[in-house]
């Protein structure tokens, strides 16, 4: 894990030449998305015991080079990512994500683009499908988030790229297809709500991230 770890940073260092560098980690307590629904990631498997024991030498190596880390409780390093990019992003900086979790993509703008490595030839995809919205009305097994009863991937695509959002959705509720779609977005309207809150990568997390202290 450490060395796949430094392999991946050492070529996107080596590619992207940045003057400011950070790296988020999760932290082993519950989040701000568990104290609203309590199942959220319940049915996850904890991390490898053997990977997990090389977090902290990840960190100590992170440290022995003066590179910023940033970690808070009742947040996922994903909310961490959203705020400090857009906050960079405000401050005029070019951003890149470095993520090997597809939800990022969410966090995409002309100025912060996401790299997933693992993607073949180092290309990625911007993909609209996984956005919070589909997600609020397909759920996402992985994270355990419910979404709506009877609405699968192709139907929420589906709503969502002809509706934009599960709000604008809910107003034309009686307009969706097939029927049961409708029937089921009004029965689980306040379920999809939260999963789509769920599902939404936060942008406005109170953090102590400090530009000049990541500079690289």
């Amino acid at each position: 894990a450490v060395y796949g770890f430094l392999n991946i940073m050492f070529k996107i260092l080596d590619e992207e030449k940045p003057e400011y560098l950070t790296v988020t980690f999760d932290v082993h307590a519950p989040t701000f998305r568990h104290e609203m629904y309590q199942e959220y990631k319940g049915t996850r498997k904890p991390m490898a015991e053997e990977l997990r024991q090389q977090v902290p030498v990840i960190k100590e190596v992170l440290k022995a080079m003066n590179i910023e880390i940033i970690e808070q409780a009742g947040l996922e390093a994903d909310d961490l990512l959203g705020t400090i990019s857009h906050q960079c992003e405000k401050e005029g900086l070019d951003v890149s994500i470095i993520s090997g979790d597809r939800d990022t993509l969410q966090l995409t703008t002309e100025h912060i683009k996401v790299r997933i490595p693992k993607t073949k030839q180092g290309k990625t995809e911007i993909e609209d499908y996984l956005a919070a919205d589909v997600k609020a009305l397909m759920g996402d097994t992985s994270d355990n988030i419910p979404g709506v009863p009877g609405i699968g991937e192709k139907t929420a695509t589906k709503i969502i790229q002809e509706y934009k959002t599960i709000e604008n959705a809910y107003e034309h509720v009686d307009e969706l297809k097939p029927p049961r779609a409708s029937k089921n977005l009004k029965e689980f309207w306040e379920q999809a709500q939260m999963s789509k809150t769920l599902a939404t990568i936060r942008l406005d997390a109170e953090t102590e991230f400090d530009l000049n202290g990541a500079r690289h």
